[in-house]
């Protein structure tokens, strides 16, 4: 890894340390929001803030079919994309008890599509494209449990809701959409941009997409109404 490479990895986990700190700071003042919602995100950026500094420290690459791959970005990413999923679910579902069967389906397809893709970087050029395939199919029934039946359930819960998770969904969905992206035109795919453009784009999107979401999707919670908080405040929890 080039020394740029290396800076961008410490800024990485600079900004998730970072942000783990203020979504801390925003708990304890959480208006009305969940104390497990702030946790979720903390845990989120920890995790992740760990995996890219394994990275900085020149651990946790090796050689396959003519590539570098760098295993502590699969190890974050199945672990925490799940999770963000799981938050989303919780927005979705914020005055209404959490089901299990959606839940366990939304994380563990998710938990596919990162195997998957991880499979796909292994393999030589005749084969990481059958992997990179099955990756994409289960981005697909990911983003139709997000629009399908989890888009359902907020419209249950009036229009202040349904709002917050339609505009938490389309955050989300466009992240979830640019990571098959960059990985189809970097240097593990079709190699149509070189392996430092690939390395800043993979530091990018993480930022957006845990970061970024967690205090999006935040915010908006916070910005609800308190009449609708309080419908939160009287279900039962799990």
């Amino acid at each position: 890894m080039e020394p740029f490479e290396i800076t961008l990895h410490w800024i990485y986990v600079a900004v998730m340390f970072g942000s783990a700190a203020i979504f801390l700071i925003l708990s304890r003042d959480g208006k009305d929001v969940p104390l497990y919602k702030y946790l979720i995100h903390t845990f989120i950026v920890i995790w992740s803030g760990l995996a890219y500094a394994s990275l900085a420290l020149g651990q946790g690459s090796a050689e396959s079919a003519g590539n570098v791959v760098y295993y502590p970005r699969y190890i974050d990413w199945v672990v925490t994309t799940p999770l963000l999923l799981l938050s989303l679910n919780l927005t979705g579902k914020f005055n209404i008890k959490l089901e299990g069967s959606l839940t366990a389906a939304l994380m563990g397809t998710q938990v596919i599509m990162i195997i998957t893709g991880l499979v796909a970087e292994l393999s030589p050029d005749d084969i990481k494209w059958f992997w990179y395939t099955a990756g994409c199919v289960a981005l697909l029934a990911v983003l139709y449990l997000i629009w399908g039946p989890l888009k359902r359930k907020s419209k249950l819960q009036g229009q202040e809701i349904e709002q917050v998770y339609h505009k938490s969904a389309v955050f989300l969905s466009i992240q979830w959409l640019a990571y098959p992206l960059v990985w189809a035109i970097g240097y593990m795919g079709a190699g149509l941009i070189d392996k430092p453009t690939t390395t800043f784009l993979f530091i990018l999107l993480p930022i957006v997409s845990k970061a970024g979401f967690g205090f999006y999707n935040l915010f908006l919670l916070r910005s609800l109404p308190a009449s609708v908080k309080q419908q939160h405040a009287n279900k039962d929890e799990f």
